[in-house]
């Protein structure tokens, strides 16, 4: 629109300026033709003869004498009326010059030369002009026609860009959307190279695409590397924990060795818990999507439940489970990840923890578990309560990992889903899954 502007207004510029000069070139033409005349004049007595070779109709003229009388006018409606100044006169005596003037009984713009001229030796004043209304008004209406068009144009040619550029971008766009659907779940899957759109764009995908299986690589790799982790680390723990056990059956409750093998089993057990905690949540960032089935949170949660108590945690909390929602994913993930939440719950509940599931509103399905502890404290609000190794400062914090809501965040947003974490109003914290229920 802004180059639109300046376009007209370099257009109207131009249109003024060819119109003036077309003007003037046809006033010193008729000047010069009136002048020969009045000089062919032999006595200044025969002045009032020059009248019928005066020009008409849009043009005009007037013979002024040096002392602003009135010599000869045409049309004969300006022999009582000069157009110019004394001082005009004095000027038009030493040289040419051009005026815009209102002159005639219409006072209409007109467009003066005035200049030097002689009638039978007398030195006399000559004004010749043309109106201007018609040149106004062809100017007025190309105003009117760049104000109406060039908005017009200016639309056009954005809509025009705007589709030209539409169906140039497009092959990206494609791109786009389907980039967004890849994932490290879907090994081998890569983007589909336009055929259209041009090399660049060719190009384009299948420099994305090399760069997609680099990603695969290192992404199989690391996988690789959990597998033999978790056989390097977990055997070796497990012998640790066999070989501690059977020491400690061969020694007397209370003496200063079984002190010592109950502290070495109790390290043992934090490593064992620490190495599968970390594990779960490396695998939940690189593990493959399977096919999903449905799975009914209701009955996960009610697993989760008895999965606590035969571990013999939060023996001395009442745990309660109601509703049902149909969700599509992993049981056995979505089991552990509930598992974590009630068992970090348990720790901080004075007596209650209620699991509360249900679907719709917009939300999908969520599951929701609240207890009545102390809720979160300052420096585990929202988010941070999610992250890697984050513990709240109170001695019930220390026995665990600070890994068990990171784990559950991995597991969730492997699932597609989100998770969130607050302080109820009435008291406690509240842990809030929200899953996608996929048709």
């Amino acid at each position: 629109m802004v180059l639109a502007g300046l376009f007209g207004a370099v257009v109207l510029v131009q249109f003024r300026a060819e119109q003036t000069d077309i003007i003037d070139e046809g006033l010193n033409d008729r000047f010069l033709a009136v002048q020969r005349t009045l000089a062919a004049v032999p006595r200044r007595d025969e002045v009032a003869d020059v009248t019928a070779t005066l020009p008409r109709g849009e043009g005009f003229a007037q013979v002024l004498g040096d002392d602003g009388s009135v010599l000869a006018a045409s049309p004969r409606a300006l022999a009582d009326r000069k157009v110019l100044s004394t001082a005009e006169i004095s000027a038009g005596q030493r040289g040419t010059a051009t005026l815009v003037r209102t002159v005639g009984p219409n006072h209409e713009r007109a467009r003066l030369l005035v200049g030097p001229a002689r009638i039978g030796g007398r030195a006399v004043v000559l004004a010749v002009g043309t109106r201007l209304v018609e040149s106004e008004r062809a100017f007025q209406r190309l105003v009117i026609a760049l104000l109406v068009g060039l908005p017009l144009f200016a639309g056009l040619v954005s809509l025009g860009g705007w589709f030209l550029a539409g169906a140039a971008l497009s092959p990206v766009r494609s791109m786009i959307e389907e980039a967004e659907d890849l994932s490290v779940r879907e090994p081998g899957r890569r983007l589909t190279v336009p055929a259209s759109g041009g090399t660049e764009i060719a190009e384009l995908a299948e420099r994305l695409n090399e760069m997609l299986a680099r990603i695969e690589a290192a992404v199989a790799h690391e996988r690789g590397f959990l597998d033999d982790a978790s056989h390097e680390l977990r055997t070796p723990l497990a012998i640790l924990r066999g070989e501690v056990e059977l020491a400690r059956m061969g020694v007397v409750d209370g003496s200063d060795q079984a002190l010592a093998l109950d502290s070495v089993m109790e390290e043992v057990l934090r490593l064992q818990q620490l190495t599968d905690d970390l594990l779960v949540l490396a695998r939940t960032r690189t593990s493959e999507a399977a096919t999903r089935p449905e799975v009914d949170l209701g009955d996960v949660a009610i697993a989760a439940v008895a999965s606590l108590r035969r571990a013999g945690r939060g023996q001395s909390i009442d745990i309660a489970a109601s509703g049902n929602a149909i969700v599509r994913g992993d049981a056995a993930a979505l089991e552990r990840a509930v598992t974590n939440i009630l068992d970090n719950a348990c720790r901080y509940a004075e007596t209650r923890v209620e699991i509360h599931v249900g679907e719709g509103m917009g939300e999908g399905a969520w599951l929701e578990v609240h207890d009545d502890g102390p809720g979160f404290p300052p420096e585990l609000d929202g988010a941070r309560a999610f992250e890697r190794f984050a513990r709240a400062d109170a001695p019930s914090a220390w026995s665990g990992t600070g890994l068990g809501l990171a784990i559950v965040s991995g597991i969730v947003a492997a699932s597609g889903g989100k998770v969130e974490a607050k302080n109820a109003p009435q008291g406690g914290a509240v842990v809030r899954i929200l899953l996608p229920q996929r048709a």
